[in-house]
């Protein structure tokens, strides 16, 4: 998901895939330890405080349509952003459609401005470059994003597996995620600042210092 977050077709296969193996795991799990009795009622609080909570719920019920109907649909939100290194200058909404990834928005946004002053205004500077900020959702969990709830869903998933791992003389699990990175990063994507100046105002910044430079050594 965090990988083909800018790409929808991409993005909603891979969150159909999760989806399944949320609701599915917890059931092949209990279905697995059928002769191993004193495991199962030992992680049967666990299983139970999983499935009432209204996160996993929901997600089973998003897999029952998957399973039955195809595809989920999912919205996008989004902005354009000037950053200055790591930060960010300016941030205004933009509508980054559900269908189109987040290059195809940018592309839109470049032609906004070449005709639109307002929007230029706001766009990158010579101390700043474009980005497009976005945000996947579905409405049982407005506001939030589909990736903070994939990664607290799976958290939960695997308190219940760690259960399991102890019940067994194991180790509990390390369910710290240190490969997830971090969601902001994630959600926007940056563009070139020179690519940016030369498509939409026809402005070469390259040759621009090159000849201020230039002028400077006379």
């Amino acid at each position: 998901m965090e990988g083909n977050y800018h790409e929808p077709d991409a993005f909603r296969y891979a969150l159909n895939s999760f989806i399944r193996a949320i609701a599915d795991v917890p059931e092949l799990l209990i279905k697995n330890l059928e002769r191993h009795e004193s495991v199962r009622r030992a992680i049967k609080p666990k299983l139970k405080e999983l499935q009432a909570t209204t996160l996993f719920s929901t997600l089973r019920l998003k897999r029952n349509f998957i399973v039955h109907q195809g595809m989920l649909e999912v919205d996008s939100q989004g902005s354009v952003r000037a950053m200055e290194g790591t930060k960010v200058k300016i941030s205004f909404p933009f509508r980054v459609e559900p269908w189109e990834s987040s290059d195809e928005a940018y592309e839109r946004y470049k032609q906004v401005c070449r005709t639109d002053k307002f929007w230029r205004g706001i766009g990158p500077d010579c101390d700043s470059s474009p980005a497009i900020w976005r945000t996947w959702m579905i409405p049982q969990f407005p506001n939030r994003d589909l990736l903070d709830v994939a990664f607290e869903a799976w958290k939960l998933v695997g308190e219940l597996l760690s259960a399991t791992v102890t019940e067994f003389g194991g180790d509990p699990l390390n369910l710290t995620m240190p490969c997830r990175h971090d969601p902001e990063l994630v959600r926007l994507k940056r563009y070139s600042q020179r690519e940016f100046f030369l498509s939409v105002d026809g402005i070469d910044l390259d040759e621009k210092a090159r000849k201020w430079q230039e002028g400077r050594v006379k």
